[in-house]
Formats: C-alpha cells, structure tokens, sequence
C-alpha cells in the first residue's frame, strides 16, 4: 500500500521532481563544462606560450562550487517545501519520521543520480561551445573539438557528492521539524504576525533607506572625501575605512531593508484612500508575507550578485588598462639597441620580411628632481632617474605615428612628459611642472600624457621628458639610441621566435650614478662604467635595460590574459546572475500549493481571472524588482566609485552587466508566474 502511495505520488508531482532534475542537471553541466577547459590538453597548450590558463580556470571553477552549492540546496529547500502536504500524509499512516527521511534520501539519491549522468551527457557539448568562446576571446590559432575528460567527471562527481552529502544534512533537518500539528494553522497564525506593523520598525525601515542613501553618497563623492582627508591630517587609513565602511554600510541596508524598510513602503502606500479598493489589502499583504519568509535569502542574494558585478567590473576594467598599456608599449614591430639593428636587418632578410620604416630615437638618461603630492597632501621632493628625448626626433616618430599627440614648438626650458604612473590614476598623484635637471636646467612640464613612445624596460626607469634640441645637447647624461623597426612579414609569429632566439632577450648596459640636492640645485655622476670612491648621496645606484623588445608576443599575451580574465569574468557573472534569479525564481514556487488555495477560495468569492492575474503579476514584481534595483544601485556605485580613480578603463562592460541581471530577473519574474498561472488553474 505504501509503495503504490509512493509511486502515485511521483507521478503525480512529476513536474516538482522535473523542475528539481533540471536545476541539479544545469549544475551539473556548468562545472563539468566549466573544468573540463583545464584539461583540454591542445587548448592549455597553445595558451601555456603566454599564461597558465588552467590556474586562472580552476579559481573560476572555485568560485563556480560555491555559487552551485548555493544554488543546489535552494533547489532542495524547493523540493522539500513541495512536499510538505506528502509528509505530513505519511505521518497520518504511522509512519516513523526515519523511514520518512531514508526514503526522501533514497530519492534525491536518484534524483542526483540521474541529473549527474543527464548533466555530464550535455555538459560534453557545452564544453565544446564554451572552449570555442575562450579560443575565440583568446585569439587562440587552435581547433575546437568534442572533448571528454575522465578527470574532469571525476572532481564533478566529487564536488556532487559533497554537494549531496550537505542537501541529505539539510532533508534530515528539516524533516525531522516537520509535524501534522502545526503545519497549517502555526503557519497561518506566522502569516498574520508578519503583517503588523510596529513603530520601532518604520524606524528601522527609514533607518535602513537612510543607509543606503549614506553609502551611495560616499561612494559618489568618495575622491574629494579621500582628497580633503589626507590633505587636512596627512593621513592615509582612510583609503582602507572609507570604502570598507561604504560596502559594510550598503551590507547592514540590505538587510534592513528587505526586513523592514519594504515593510514601511507598504505601510506607507496603506496611508492612501484606494488601499480598500478591490483586492489592494490582499495584494499587499500577500506581497509582505513573501518577502518576509524569504528576506534573510533575498539579502544575501543581493549582496553576493553586487558584489560579483562590481569585482567583475574592477577585473574588467584592469584588464582594459593592461591591453592599452600594452598596445602603448608596442608602436612598432621591433624595438631594439642600435647597435644591433645590422643583426635584426638580417634577421628579417633571411625570413621573407621587408623593412618598412625605422626610425631612430636618441635619448639621455640623467636624474631629475621633482615634487609630488598624493592625494593633494603635502609635497614630497623626489629624485629620479629620467629618460630625455630630442623635440626634433619626437616630431619625426609622431608623423609616422599619427595616434601621437601634436607637440607645438617647445620654448626654451619647457618639456612635455610621457609617464605612466602619472597620468593613470586620476589625481591620486600630482606632479609639479617643475623638474630640476644637472647643471642648473629647469624645466617646466606643459603637458602630461602616458608613456606612448614604446617599451619602458629597454629605458632607464620609465618617463620621458621631451624637450628643444638646443638644451638636449646641454644636458648632463648618458646618450643611447633605440631603433623603432616596422616591418612586412608573412608569418608575424615564425619572424618573432626567430629573433627571440637569435637576438636572445638579455639586460646589459649598466649605468651608474650618484646624485646629491642642495640648494635647490641637482648635482652628481653619472657614467656607463662603476663610479670609483664615490660617496652615498641622496640618490645613489645603477640601472639596466633589455636590449630588444617584439610586438607579437608582447601584444600576443595581453590578448590572451585578456581574454581569460575576461571570459571567467563574465562566465562567473553570468553565472552569478543566473543562480541567484534561479533560486529566487525556486523560492516563490515553492508557495504553488498556498496559492492554489487562495486561488480557488478567490474563485468561489467571484473575482475574476483577470483581477487574479493582475494580483500575481504584482506580488512578484515587488518580489524580483526590489532585488534588481538594490543590485544595480549597489554595483553601479561600486563601478563608479573605481572610474573616479582609474579613468583609464572601459567600463561600459560592466555597467552592461547590470542591465543583464535586470534583464534575467525580468525573464524569471515572467516564468514564475506563468508558471504559477499553469499550475493553479490545471
């Protein structure tokens, strides 16, 4: 009897064990999906020229168990709140509560069983399309092909056990609360408690608007905030408090305000004349007890896909930096020492490469002095060493290079500066415009860009101050040439390894130097060969530099870091996207049973369909919007809180990312509701 009640009741609810099967297949087929790229041995070979892609892949996949953990118990906790009514029938028959619990083991055992088998049947082909994503976002020059890792099934089955071992830990706790009594008329009594509203919390709830409000301000107006700080106490803690006070601030909102604040938005909205109308007080009411069972999750929710947004956004960003940083460093296809052009000529002759144009920079390497404020605090006198490039020689490499800025005439003793660590962040460093170069030479900078005129390492250090001719000539320093070589080949990677291998990348051409400021005036040595007797001054050391540098590796790599970073980027915020709708699509579905009931009682009252639908569509869209706008909020901020320093990325990326989970949550608030629709009136 029990075996045949058991059996009518899978059929039955065939489509609460569908909808459980699907949520544990798709989790199945995204890790194995996801792990099995790190065992794609033609794939992490060609990448392995540049970066450890498996690393990067298998933090990813770190991150992708602890998203599908989330995501699994969830769809448990569904699957167990649908069967509350089966529970309690069983309890009714006599049955003792273990029994009860080994036979829902036994069958989420199934369950997993198959879903694991079904997951890793697709998960085979959606590693194909995923693995084809990468090598395209790569620029990887390999084939894509149906792959099966054993290793691969191996970890998924072990991190699906762990995840099975934590949902039967959660079936046995759960079960073991579950009794007759109290299982309809506890519940409803709860219901009626959660709609009382008490004065301490409208307080909490126009306290935690009021936090919200607070973080977002910070975050809008944090680098003046940062700015004024330091230049009013000299101090800089606030880098690490400020922002660690905005996230913990925007954290204590949103649970204060799924708890209470959208408690006091809808006492608020009772205040109005039509709350009586039709089935106002029904909708609202039944909107507050669904967020109130669900608040703790629907906070954390909020927090983790934020949270997600916004680091994705700062990876993103970085990563936009480095490819322009590279694409910077590598104005031509060849940088080289000039005296070993005659060798990289034959080099290129020997290989069907033709020289297009070569242009030769003559620089000095001397010391400068300079002062610098860090967010807008006091001057700091620094010595540096500084790389000094003829106006005449910049103009001559800027018509070849039309994406170079236009120099006007330099006037005697002013420069214009190529740095880097200057000009990225915006005024988290300022520099005077006066440098102090040997021998008396001030210079007054006009212009700041960042470093455009190649690689830094075949330099000393890294900024270049171009200044007039007649002044180069004047200044105290080391001379070197750098030969700038475009070139025509047909295989740009074959041209590349070939002189990697016969110039063989090396650091020589020492300097030395020894450098003293007194007096406002920058005196010292510095020479090609090691200073003798000298004495340790305020600037004192030596420096050395790489003789060659190729574009295609250097260009080759930051593509490929690139892509990686941004393809686990975006993986990982789809992912986070997807599970969190997924699971907040799983928790309303599991209240079908309850809203059958009042949809039948509404029913017999005579309220029509259509005032029915429209009460539905309202409770859920309270349900899915209020997530969606904290969301956005909380990573829209965070965004733009990083653009106001690094103002160098492309953010459009990750602001693109918020309009995506708006528009997967939109696509989950419409499921859920046809599907509740579906389920009460068959």
């Amino acid at each position: 009897m029990l075996y045949k009640l058991t059996w009518r009741s899978f059929i039955k609810q065939a489509r609460n064990y569908g909808v459980y099967l699907i949520s544990i297949t798709m989790a199945v087929m995204i890790y194995y999906s996801f792990n099995a790229m790190t065992h794609d041995q033609p794939l992490t070979k060609r990448a392995s020229q540049d970066i450890k892609i498996e690393n990067i892949l298998n933090v990813g996949s770190f991150f992708v168990i602890i998203m599908l953990v989330f995501f699994v118990l969830s769809a448990n906790r569904f699957f167990i709140a649908r069967r509350q009514q089966e529970v309690a029938l069983y309890q009714l028959f006599g049955l003792k509560r273990r029994r009860i619990i080994f036979q829902s083991l036994a069958e989420i055992f199934t369950l997993n069983l198959v879903a694991f088998l079904l997951g890793i049947g697709s998960g085979v082909i959606f590693s194909k399309l995923f693995s084809m994503i990468l090598v395209k976002a790569m620029a990887l020059d390999v084939n894509s092909t149906l792959f099966f890792s054993w290793q691969s099934v191996q970890v998924t089955a072990a991190v699906f056990i762990f995840v099975f071992i934590l949902s039967a830990f959660q079936n046995i706790i759960v079960l073991s609360k579950k009794r007759v009594d109290g299982l309809f008329a506890t519940k409803q009594q709860s219901d009626l408690q959660k709609l009382k509203t008490k004065p301490y919390e409208l307080k909490l709830g126009f306290f935690s608007v009021m936090l919200i409000i607070a973080a977002y301000t910070a975050a809008f107006f944090i680098r003046p905030l940062i700015f004024r700080f330091v230049m009013m106490t000299q101090s800089f803690t606030i880098l690490f408090w400020l922002p660690g006070g905005i996230l913990l601030t925007c954290i204590i909102a949103t649970y204060l305000f799924y708890r209470y604040g959208i408690k006091t938005i809808f006492y608020l909205l009772d205040k109005k004349k039509s709350h009586y109308h039709g089935l106002n007080y029904y909708e609202r009411s039944r909107t507050i007890v669904s967020i109130l069972k669900n608040w703790r999750s629907m906070a954390l929710l909020t927090i983790l896909t934020a949270l997600a947004l916004a680091l994705i956004g700062g990876a993103i960003s970085l990563v936009s930096i480095q490819s322009k940083v590279s694409e910077n460093e590598t104005p031509v296809d060849f940088q080289v020492h000039s005296n070993e052009l005659p060798k990289l000529t034959k080099i290129i002759a020997e290989n069907d490469g033709e020289i297009k144009n070569v242009q030769s920079l003559r620089y000095k390497v001397t010391a400068t002095q300079f002062a610098l404020k860090l967010f807008s605090s006091e001057e700091v006198e620094q010595l540096n060493l500084m790389n000094v490039l003829r106006y005449s020689d910049y103009q001559k490499f800027q018509k070849a290079h039309p994406t170079l800025p236009i120099i006007d005439n330099l006037s005697k003793n002013k420069g214009v500066l190529f740095d880097y660590d200057y000009v990225v962040f915006n005024g988290v460093s300022e520099l005077s415009r006066k440098f102090t170069l040997p021998n008396g030479l001030d210079f007054t900078v006009q212009h700041f860009y960042s470093d455009l005129l190649g690689d830094s390492l075949l330099r000393y250090d890294t900024g270049v101050l171009v200044v007039p001719d007649e002044q180069f000539e004047l200044i105290q320093g080391v001379e070197f040439t750098i030969a700038m070589v475009d070139v025509k080949a047909k295989d740009e990677e074959r041209l590349a390894t070939i002189v990697e291998k016969e110039l063989k990348s090396d650091w020589g051409n020492d300097i030395y130097y020894d450098f003293t400021y007194k007096n406002k005036s920058l005196k010292g040595t510095i020479s090609t060969k090691e200073l003798e007797n000298k004495t340790v001054h305020d600037f004192t050391g030596n420096y050395s530099r790489l003789n060659h540098t190729s574009r295609y590796p250097i260009v080759r790599r930051a593509t490929r870091e690139a892509g990686i970073f941004m393809y686990v980027a975006i993986f990982l915020g789809m992912i986070a996207s997807i599970t969190t709708a997924a699971i907040l699509m799983l928790r309303q579905l599991s209240e079908v049973e309850e809203g059958r009931r009042d949809y039948l009682l509404l029913q017999k009252l005579g309220v029509s369909r259509k005032q029915m639908k429209r009460n539905l569509y309202y409770r859920n869209a309270w349900i899915f919007a209020s997530p969606v706008v904290l969301i956005t909020g909380h990573a829209g901020f965070a965004i733009y809180t990083w653009s106001q320093f690094v103002t160098n990325g492309s953010y459009w990326l990750a602001y693109l990312f918020c309009g995506i989970v708006a528009v997967i949550y939109f696509f989950a608030y419409i499921l859920t509701v046809k599907f509740f629709l579906h389920s009460w009136e068959n």
